[in-house]
């Protein structure tokens, strides 16, 4: 398959930077030689040859660590588990946390080395963690056995040249197996959405600027545009995913990465946060703020209670504008034309004539898949995780569930979202309560082939579709020239030193855009403090750190 080599990835899931990958790709495993290569490629004599089904002559049992949405019912009675495990042979043995609190359970799991199962599945192992427990040999080096066993994972590594750059230890080693996501409206998930009805209903224009979208706001506020002779509007509120109050509106006066807002320009890192330009979109959402154009409980970032202000009518809905990388905001049952009146809003311009959109190139996380040390063949555990990728290499889409039930195959003449010929219908959304699939929690291999081919049914609301055409239509092409890339891989010491700063330094501003943007702190008064901190915090360092791992892994490619 053919992918262009561009330097920048980016992490779907879930909300974090993930730190990984480095610039040795040498693939010999370096903990062979003292442990003896069958102690790390295992016994073989029970597998069937790589790439074909089942994995075993004879039942092996495999003890795995997953952390499957909670809406996902009992593993052991899931219909994908009964499927995968008659297709493979192998009997899973399941150790479950919850997608909502994994990190926490996983960290204590692996803090403390006790109950520890064969592979661990998950959202993501941070690469510090991968460095740290790969040198300890609680996570076995994965070469040899991706050389040996992984047909398929070979082939999703050959997809682009960055997937292995990203997932290589400095040691040469891999330690985990990345989740591959080419989702394409997530490429440019910073968005705004607001409401055309109202916007019709008082005769306004799409706004285009930062002041126009002022004046856009306080005739939300001021003229009732929901008709209920009540001033319970609420102009502006956000959403769960990528609802950061700042990550939309700050693009039109400085590029905005959120998280620890360090960005890209001409190969440098450059801190967003401390210039001149951060502070000017910080005083233009205060003025929103202050005049009550904000949520005042913007900061509980619930898509929950966005639903309650949306409603199940346009005569319910409270709400002009939310920030939100989705729709998750309002109800999307079929008689809800609630859902039906909320349109992206284009990149707005700021002052200076600035209008970005944050962009992400690459949908890609890193340590998806690990091998423990508990694991008492190796080989097999490894094509485990390769059967699961040769499933979406083959195009099958009983990952999603049982065919008939939860998909079927598209009809002729039928489109996916990109308007190709489609391959499968989605008949039920594993979005919620069910027992059919795993979810996304596992190394997966989402090509942007693979989620574009799923049907879209002309004149029927389509989320997947309008957040295609919204991005292809309001959003492609106008990012930054330079992105950040979404990982780094650093010798131990200097992963710990960044994972530490770097959670630090994103908590402390986070904290401080709320704090300005409510006028807790004080743009003139409390700026140099601001500053302050953040250089005590260790912003500098952090972007130090940065630019050393940029240079070592990316610059030039």
């Amino acid at each position: 398959m053919r992918k262009s080599s561009r330097i920048t990835i980016a992490l779907l899931l879930v909300g974090t930077l993930l730190m990984s990958a480095c610039s040795n790709n040498n693939t010999k495993s370096s903990s062979s030689d003292e442990k003896g290569e069958n102690s790390v490629v295992g016994t073989a004599a029970n597998l069937t040859e790589p790439g074909t089904f089942p994995i075993v002559k004879e039942t092996e049992t495999l003890r795995v660590w997953a952390s499957p949405p909670s809406w996902i019912g009992n593993l052991e009675d899931n219909w994908f588990t009964k499927y995968f495990e008659e297709k493979t042979n192998i009997k899973i043995e399941w150790v479950r946390a919850n997608m909502e609190d994994y990190r926490d359970k996983l960290n204590l799991m692996l803090a403390s080395q006790t109950d520890m199962p064969d592979v661990i599945l998950s959202w993501g192992i941070g690469n510090a963690q991968q460095i740290a427990y790969g040198s300890q040999g609680l996570f076995l080096p994965l070469n040899e056995l991706i050389e040996k066993y992984g047909s398929a994972t070979q082939k999703v590594l050959a997809y682009d040249p960055i997937i292995e750059s990203a997932i290589t230890a400095p040691d040469g080693n891999i330690y985990g197996l990345p989740s591959i996501n080419e989702c394409y409206h997530c490429t440019y998930s910073h968005k705004m959405w607001i409401n055309q009805q109202w916007l019709d209903e008082l005769g306004l224009e799409v706004p285009q600027t930062t002041e126009e979208f002022y004046q856009v706001l306080k005739a939300f506020k001021e003229k009732d545009p929901n008709g209920n002779n009540k001033a319970d509007e609420i102009p502006l509120t956000r959403g769960s995913w990528q609802g950061g109050i700042d990550f939309f509106l700050m693009n039109a006066f400085i590029y905005n990465e959120a998280g620890n807002r360090l960005m890209i320009q001409d190969d440098r890192v450059v801190q967003a946060a401390i210039q001149p330009e951060w502070r000017e979109g910080l005083r233009y959402l205060n003025r929103l703020y202050a005049e009550g154009l904000i949520d005042p409980e913007f900061m509980l970032q619930d898509d929950n209670k966005v639903k309650v202000l949306t409603g199940l009518s346009p005569q319910e809905n409270r709400v002009g504008a939310v920030a939100s990388g989705a729709m998750g905001f309002v109800d999307w049952s079929e008689d809800n034309a609630v859902k039906e009146e909320f349109v992206a809003l284009p990149p707005l311009e700021g002052p200076e004539g600035i209008a970005y959109a944050k962009q992400y190139a690459f949908g890609m996380g890193t340590g998806n898949f690990v091998i423990t040390k508990e694991a008492k063949n190796p080989a097999l555990a490894l094509r485990f995780a390769d059967a699961i990728y040769q499933l979406y290499l083959e195009g099958d889409y009983n990952l999603y569930g049982e065919e008939g039930d939860v998909w079927v195959k598209a009809k002729e003449g039928e489109v996916g979202l990109d308007g190709q010929p489609a391959k499968y219908n989605v008949l039920k959304s594993g979005e919620q309560p069910n027992n059919f699939t795993w979810g996304n929690g596992l190394n997966s291999f989402m090509t942007s082939e693979w989620r574009n081919s799923q049907v879209v049914t002309p004149g029927t609301w389509n989320h997947e579709k309008i957040l295609y055409d919204e991005t292809k239509d309001k959003y492609a092409g106008k990012g930054s020239q330079q992105q950040m890339p979404g990982s780094f891989m650093m010798p131990e010491a200097e992963a710990t030193e960044w994972e530490e700063l770097n959670n630090a330094v994103i908590k402390y501003l986070d904290e401080s855009v709320d704090k300005f943007v409510t006028g807790n702190l004080d743009l003139d008064k409390d700026w140099d403090t601001y500053l302050s901190n953040l250089e005590k915090i260790g912003y500098n360092r952090l972007a130090e750190l940065t630019q050393s791992a940029y240079d070592r892994q990316y610059k030039g490619k």
